[in-house]
């Protein structure tokens, strides 16, 4: 079973791999128009990207992104394991939440 977590605002946390098996806890958002990835967690990693600033608006605030990665995400429920690659958009150091949202897989 693949392990999850729901909180009081009803946002769902799961267990999963970036790339080379590294674990991540990502939030599945599934109003997002995007999947995102932190710079943070990019440079930790040492994953090269496609360069090119933008920013995300949000009602009330924006958020700077460094650019575009093609990724592949492991998830593992002890009987099958799978894998979907998609493109993340690289969110910059001012993005305040979690390292790695999933929203349009």
């Amino acid at each position: 079973m693949i392990e999850y977590y729901i909180f009081y605002n009803k946002m769902i946390i799961v267990n999963c791999a970036v790339e080379k098996n590294i674990p991540i806890k990502a939030i599945i958002d599934s109003g997002a128009n995007m999947n995102g990835i932190s710079y943070k967690y990019i440079s930790e990693l040492g994953i090269t990207y496609h360069s090119k600033n933008n920013s995300i608006e949000i009602p009330d605030v924006s958020y700077s992104t460094l650019g575009n990665v093609n990724l592949h995400i492991g998830f593992n429920d002890n009987e099958k394991y799978k894998i979907i690659s998609n493109e993340f958009i690289i969110l910059g150091s001012d993005w305040p939440g979690s390292d790695l949202i999933l929203g349009m897989l």
